[in-house]
């Protein structure tokens, strides 16, 4: 083998070591995301979000009203978990967020129609056949 064939042979390796670093990190990215400090706190935001427009919902009035009430809730959950220097902006971005799943959900809900109409037509009543007794003369 010449030089040329080995440099080869060394950037195909390099390549396909490369080529499994990005896999692993893009399958395991998710949990390095979760396992740093800005992670960790985007993940508690969400969750807090989450509740906050839950209850926001619950407590009703206008939307302005809403977003503050959520926006509070989310505010006093972060200092209680001591995760300081949130931007508003996050907040109202996972209160959105969060809002606009709920919205989702709750478009794809039918109504529940009764199992039984009051107002059939007669054409769609199931008559019962005369039955035919078998027991008569032994048939």
């Amino acid at each position: 083998m010449t030089i040329k064939d080995w440099i080869y042979l060394g950037i195909t390796v390099a390549s396909y070591l490369l080529a499994i670093i990005a896999g692993v990190y893009a399958k395991d990215k998710a949990k390095i995301n979760r396992a740093t400090r800005a992670g960790q706190a985007l993940d508690v935001l969400g969750k807090l979000a989450t509740i906050a427009v839950h209850e926001a919902e619950y407590i009703g009035g206008t939307g302005q009203q809403k977003r503050d009430f959520a926006s509070e809730i989310i505010a006093q959950g972060l200092s209680w978990f001591g995760i300081k220097e949130v931007t508003p902006n996050a907040i109202n971005g996972a209160i959105e967020k969060e809002v606009n799943s709920m919205n989702l959900a709750n478009k794809y809900v039918n109504p529940v129609e009764p199992e039984i109409a009051e107002n059939v037509p007669e054409k769609d009543i199931l008559q019962e056949a005369p039955t035919k007794d078998v027991t008569v003369n032994g048939n």
